[in-house]
């Protein structure tokens, strides 16, 4: 086919029609051995005219003032971007710590411009991990983001730093990284590089993630896939097989928010949340390059909004109802329901078939049980999501676990933060937080399949020879990446420091889910003296359907799963076929 037809099926496609003339590279972006010379070109203007190609290597937006492309470029050192984003303070000057140097990755930004000066083609952005230049592979996956320094960095408008919305009389909660909306979201370039040689990129928007961990050096990062960037989803499956296949919304969570410094706490968590009956995230550790520059272990994760409601359930985001602080704050929709539901919770609320109507008691009784047993310290209060559609029964999300599987609050802590009703200030809890839980667990029913419930999980999910190899697999996955997080962020401060507080994590997983079902059974009092009765069957929403000393209620019972206590606390999941 001669030039003149590529060109005009060309300029009668999408993107010509919509962006005009595009930019392609010789090479893809990914992981090379070693380095090699880039070609660029573009296709011919209408009238014959050759556009003219600019480039950056800083992650920049090209514009006509940037290098002029005129021959292929060789790929070596001289490529890094001369910035250095690292040394620019991004939080309060206490906190702040930058090192000597950080590793670095080839971007490279193109686009083509006509004789005017005019660009007249989307950006086309690769970025280049080659292994000569780097000294090593990679073991983990790379997500590289290229954004304008300006919109990062800029101390009006700049996401990443104190700036002008900073006050020193308030540095833990002031700053430009502590501002939200749509009018915080920058345009970003977004690639993902997988080990196996796949991969995606698109443009995308990018704002600050996360609440007081915005002041960390190493922040969060949302990321909003949006039609004006050019697609609407991330279609990759960032999460493997029974995962969505794309996504609308994105999150990079990053290391340094663990409270340990361990790193993996989360990610751990949410694997253990994977057989439960409440809606968990999906995550990946990662490492992150921000224009060029090597910005440590993040872990990719879907974000816990009404997006996910959709891409799970097929149900449309604009009718979820999405609430956080126990109805105190609308993410979407509308609280009229749930605060019709809790106002009904306050005068009675016991009748567990009408709460069994409102709420997925089966879910909320496995995310209650899945808090206490990693003793998560920062929930309650705070990191709780609920949604709900139309009629249908509230549903809880499980989320950031950065706090948990450590030996504070203790057993029995934790449970006086769950039944909590007084009227005194506590940074853990609230009557209002508490609510559900305490009307729950007073109808006895729910309370002793709670129980039974609990014992199966600990003698399954969460049995150490599962949990420990899941702590070993995890550890394996990031080990080789740890010295590059240390010498990048100083979180951990060590090698010696990280393997301490995975040897902390460990010892929890031997031994504190079983002190649990002690603890849990002893608080409530639902420890069963010889002279109760042998079989108590409860279905999965906690409600008692039999007992009595070994009678025979199978064939009493509709299809399903149900839960069997039986005499000594000894409890087993019980099918009927």
């Amino acid at each position: 086919m001669n030039r003149t037809w590529w060109i005009l099926l060309f300029l009668l496609s999408p993107v010509a029609l919509c962006h005009g003339q595009a930019v392609v590279f010789s090479h893809e972006g990914g992981f090379y051995a070693d380095t090699f010379s880039l070609a660029m070109q573009t296709l011919y203007a209408p009238d014959g005219e050759p556009f003219s190609i600019h480039y950056t290597l800083n992650g920049n937006t090209p514009t006509e003032c940037d290098a002029l492309y005129e021959r292929p470029l060789p790929l070596g050192r001289e490529c890094y971007s001369p910035s250095k984003l690292f040394r620019v303070p991004t939080v309060p000057a206490e906190r702040w710590f930058a090192p000597e140097e950080v590793e670095r990755i080839i971007v490279v930004r193109a686009a083509a411009f006509d004789s005017a000066g005019l660009r007249r083609s989307p950006v086309t952005t690769h970025s280049y991990l080659i292994d000569s230049l780097l000294g090593r592979r990679i073991s983990l996956p790379v997500v590289s983001l290229c954004a304008d320094s300006l919109s990062l960095f800029d101390s009006d408008t700049g996401l990443m730093v104190p700036g002008w919305y900073f006050d020193e009389r308030y540095p833990y909660s002031t700053g430009n990284y502590f501002q939200r909306g749509r009018a915080w979201e920058r345009t970003a370039a977004m690639a993902y590089y997988a080990p196996d040689g796949t991969s995606t990129g698109q443009d995308c928007g990018l704002r600050v993630h996360g609440n007081s961990q915005r002041v960390l050096a190493q922040k969060g990062l949302s990321l909003y896939a949006r039609r004006e960037y050019g697609g609407r989803r991330f279609d990759y499956p960032f999460f493997g097989d029974g995962r969505p296949s794309g996504y609308s919304r994105l999150v990079l969570r990053p290391w340094a928010t663990s409270w340990s410094g361990a790193g993996i706490e989360d990610w751990l968590c949410q694997q253990l949340a994977e057989p439960l009956r409440f809606d968990h995230l999906a995550t990946r550790p990662v490492t992150l390059f921000l224009n060029g520059e090597y910005w440590g272990i993040y872990f990719l994760e879907e974000k816990a909004d009404e997006h996910y409601v959709e891409e799970h359930y097929g149900l449309p985001h604009e009718e979820v109802d999405l609430l956080a602080y126990w109805g105190g704050e609308v993410e979407n929709g509308t609280a009229q329901r749930w605060n019709t539901f809790a106002e009904w919770m306050l005068t009675d609320g016991t009748d567990l078939d009408r709460m069994a109507a409102q709420v997925d008691t089966g879910g909320v009784m496995d995310y209650m049980l899945m808090q206490c047993l990693i003793l998560n310290d920062d929930w309650l209060v705070s990191n709780v999501r609920q949604w709900a559609v139309g009629n249908g029964p509230w549903h809880w999300l499980f989320f950031d676990a950065d706090g948990a599987l450590s030996s504070f609050p203790d057993n029995a802590a934790i449970l006086d933060y769950m039944t909590y009703n007084a009227s005194g200030p506590s940074s853990h809890t609230s009557p209002q937080a508490t609510l559900l839980f305490r009307r729950l667990l007073a109808n006895r029913s729910f309370l002793e399949a709670s129980m039974v419930r609990m014992h199966e999980i600990v003698d399954t999910h969460f049995d150490y020879s599962r949990t420990g190899a899941l702590l070993q697999a995890i550890v394996s996955e990031v080990e080789s990446e740890v010295p590059s997080q240390i010498r990048r962020f100083d979180k951990p401060t060590s090698m010696l420091r990280w393997r301490m507080a995975l040897e902390v994590i460990d010892d929890f997983l031997r031994t504190e889910p079983q002190a649990m079902v002690n603890e849990y059974a002893q608080y409530f009092g639902l420890a069963m003296p010889d002279d109760e009765e042998d079989c108590t069957v409860y279905d999965p929403c906690g409600r008692l359907v039999a007992s009595g000393h070994s009678v025979p209620v199978r064939a009493s019972l509709t299809k399903g799963v149900y839960f069997v206590r039986l005499r000594g606390n000894k409890v087993a999941k019980w099918t009927v076929e």
